[in-house]
C-alpha cells in the first residue's frame, strides 16, 4: 500500500508539473493514463513515475534512447500491464561497486547478499565492517559463475551491461526467480547524471526521501563550484570597472595514460570532459562530439598534449619516473616539466579499491571540488587527488 508520504509527494508533483504538459517527451506515453513523471536533474537513462496507488522505474539503454531496457513497479496494484511487479527487496545481488556504494550510502549494505568481486568494494560502510565477510562474491576472477548467482536466490539483481553474453546468462538465470535491473549510469553523460542514479535506488528500495535530499546536496555544491569557476572574478571589478571572465586564461588539461601504443582520450561530451569544463579548465579531447573514448595513436596523442597545463588520472603511474619511463617523450609534456601531474589515488586501500570510483560516482561534488582546486593551483587539502612525486 503507497505511503502517505508518496501520497503527498503525488499530489505536490502534479501541481508544480501542470504547466509543463508541452514539453512533454514520447518517453512519457507509456505506462497508465494518470502516470505522473518526476524530471531529473541531469539523469537520461531512468525515470521515476507516480500514480496516487503505484510508483514506476523505467530504465532505458542510452542517453536519449527510446528503448527500455526494464520497466518496474510497486504499490498496492496487483499488476499493471508492462511493468514487473517490485515485492521483495531484502536479498540484493549488485555486480558494480558503484551500485553496492549507492546502496551501502543509503543504509542499505545488509541487504546485500553477493557481489561481482569484493575486491573492487571501496565504501567504507561495507569495506571496513564484517558484512563483506558475510557477502558471496559471484565472479571474482572474471565472468558470472552461474551456479553461485542460482544457489543464492536473490530478489533482485542490480548491474550493468558489460557484455550481451553476460546478460543473456544474467537474464536465463533470472527468469521466473527474480528482478534484474541495468543500472548503465556509467554512460551518463553528465557527472550529476551519473550520481542522480542513487536517486532511482532510493525509490526503488524505499529511500526515496532519503535519496532525494542526498543527491539534492550533492547537486548544490557542484553547481556552486561549477558557477565560481565559470565566474573566477565575479564581484572583482577590472581596470574597466566592469566584472571580467578569464575563460581565455583556461588551464588546458590531458587525462590518462599511453596503453599498448594507444592512448585512451575522452570525447568531449564525456562526463570527465564535463567535469575539466566544470572545474575551470579546458579538456584535451581531440573530438568534440562523443561521449566515450577515442583510441589515439601514441604520436598523435604526444603531439596534441605536449602544451597540456595540467595532467590528470594517471592510473598505475603514480610517480613522474613512472610516466618516464613508460615513454620518455613524456618528458617534453608542459604538465610533466611543470610538475603539475595529480592521479586519483590518495583513498586507495590496502586491497587495491579505490572509494574514487565508487564515492566518487556518488560525490561528483567532492572531484569537482579537487578538480577546481588543481586548476586553481591550490592543492594543500585534496580528497581523491594527490600530486604525483
Amino acid at each position: 500500500m503507497i505511503s502517505f508520504r508518496a501520497s503527498l509527494v503525488f499530489a505536490t508533483i502534479l501541481i508544480a508539473i501542470s504547466m509543463l504538459n508541452g514539453c512533454q517527451n514520447a518517453r512519457e506515453k507509456s505506462g497508465p493514463d494518470d502516470i505522473v513523471w518526476i524530471k531529473n536533474s541531469h539523469a537520461q537513462l531512468f525515470r521515476i513515475g507516480l500514480t496516487k496507488t503505484d510508483s514506476f522505474l523505467e530504465v532505458y539503454d542510452a542517453p536519449n534512447s527510446m528503448l527500455s531496457i526494464g520497466k518496474f513497479c510497486w504499490g498496492s496494484s496487483s499488476k499493471i500491464e508492462g511493468y514487473q511487479k517490485i515485492e521483495n527487496r531484502s536479498k540484493i545481488v549488485s555486480l558494480s561497486a558503484i551500485h553496492t556504494g549507492m546502496l551501502a550510502e543509503l543504509g542499505l549494505g545488509k541487504s546485500i547478499v553477493g557481489v561481482e568481486s569484493k575486491q573492487y568494494i571501496a565504501h567504507p560502510a561495507i569495506y571496513t565492517s564484517s558484512l563483506l565477510d558475510s557477502v558471496q562474491e559471484l565472479a571474482p576472477d572474471g565472468p558470472i559463475i552461474p551456479e553461485k548467482l542460482a544457489n543464492l536466490k536473490p530478489q533482485i539483481l542490480i548491474g550493468y551491461v558489460f557484455n550481451i553474453q553476460e546478460k543473456s546468462t544474467i537474464e536465463r538465470i533470472a527468469k521466473n526467480h527474480f528482478l534484474v535491473i541495468w543500472s548503465n549510469n556509467h554512460l551518463e553523460p553528465h557527472p550529476l547524471g551519473r550520481a542522480e542514479w542513487i536517486v532511482a535506488m532510493g525509490w526503488l528500495l524505499g529511500k526515496s526521501k532519503e535519496s532525494t535530499e542526498l543527491f539534492q546536496g550533492i547537486s548544490k555544491e557542484y553547481l556552486a563550484i561549477a558557477k565560481q569557476a565559470a565566474n573566477p572574478d565575479q564581484g572583482k571589478k577590472s581596470d574597466m570597472g566592469s566584472n571580467k571572465s578569464n575563460k581565455n586564461n583556461r588551464p588546458t588539461v590531458m587525462m590518462n595514460i599511453p596503453y599498448n601504443g594507444q592512448w585512451f582520450v575522452p570525447q568531449g561530451q564525456s562526463y570527465m570532459s564535463q567535469f575539466i569544463l566544470d572545474a575551470g579548465g579546458i579538456p584535451i579531447t581531440l573530438q568534440p562530439e562523443g561521449s566515450g573514448s577515442n583510441m589515439v595513436g601514441l604520436e598523435k596523442a604526444l603531439q596534441a598534449m605536449q602544451l597540456a597545463d595540467i595532467w590528470i588520472n594517471t592510473d598505475n603511474c603514480n610517480t613522474r619516473k613512472c610516466l618516464t619511463e613508460m615513454d620518455p617523450r613524456v618528458l617534453n609534456i608542459k604538465a610533466l616539466q611543470g610538475n603539475r601531474v595529480f592521479n586519483f589515488n590518495k583513498k586507495l586501500n590496502p586491497n587495491g579499491s579505490n572509494s574514487y570510483w565508487d564515492l566518487g560516482c556518488i560525490f561528483p561534488n567532492l572531484v569537482l571540488r579537487d578538480l577546481h582546486k588543481i586548476i586553481q593551483n591550490d592543492t594543500q587539502s585534496l580528497y581523491f587527488y594527490q600530486r604525483c612525486k
